[in-house]
């Protein structure tokens, strides 16, 4: 699928023409494991995704696999009650949820997910901005449960994965594009979209930093697909 999303004056007609359509009936899966560590209480995601019209599933968006060691996952999904969810091991798994659900299957969604263990307050140690705004209201919120200057699995050397647990579990439905990942800072959307003159959530270049293990899929149709 070719995604046609921005172009305005605002930001010099950025325009997304690139996505990677998930079909869950194929089980499909990116990943990688990075080869050094990096930050790993400091990194944020910045991606659109748009749902295809398959509901009542969990779906895995990204998750770190900390190879059976360890206690300090990271992950985010789509519920089976289409609510958007940020996971984390702590002991045993807590989560932080929206109230908001997610479930326009004619709808790109912009989504940022910044995480900063270093915060002393627990409910800023991970945010959620869902197309500009970040959300307050939450179904679960187990961020107190989150303690200061927790290493998270992201940014370690265990395998990165886009789309399911692992090749048969939970995967993805869905369109994806502009996929970014940050190590080592805490962004806000603004470094990734803007509000056009009509007040709707357009994106715009990033042209920040991506640090040790952060990259960006452009889901080009060819050649170089990732770029960190």
């Amino acid at each position: 699928m070719v995604a046609i999303l921005g172009a305005n004056s605002v930001s010099g007609g950025y325009e997304v023409s690139n996505s990677l359509r998930f079909n869950r009936g194929d089980n499909p899966k990116l990943e990688f494991t990075p080869s050094s560590v990096g930050n790993r209480r400091t990194f944020t995601f910045s991606f659109w995704i748009k749902r295809a019209a398959n509901f009542g599933n969990t779906q895995l968006i990204f998750y770190t696999d900390n190879n059976g060691g360890g206690s300090t996952d990271f992950l985010f999904y789509l519920t089976a009650e289409n609510y958007f969810s940020v996971g984390f091991l702590s002991g045993a798994q807590k989560y932080l949820i929206t109230n908001r659900v997610l479930r326009d299957p004619s709808a790109w969604y912009h989504i940022v997910v910044a995480v900063d263990t270093t915060q002393a307050t627990a409910s800023n140690r991970i945010k959620v901005y869902i197309n500009g705004v970040q959300e307050t209201s939450f179904e679960t919120d187990q961020r107190s449960d989150l303690s200061q200057d927790t290493q998270l699995d992201f940014s370690r050397q265990a395998v990165h994965r886009i789309s399911g647990y692992n090749v048969s579990s939970s995967p993805l439905d869905a369109y994806l594009t502009e996929f970014h990942a940050i190590d080592g800072s805490a962004k806000v959307p603004t470094d990734f979209g803007e509000f056009d003159d009509n007040g709707v959530w357009i994106p715009k270049e990033y042209t920040g930093s991506y640090g040790t293990n952060g990259f960006y899929l452009e889901f080009k149709q060819t050649g170089t697909s990732a770029n960190s």
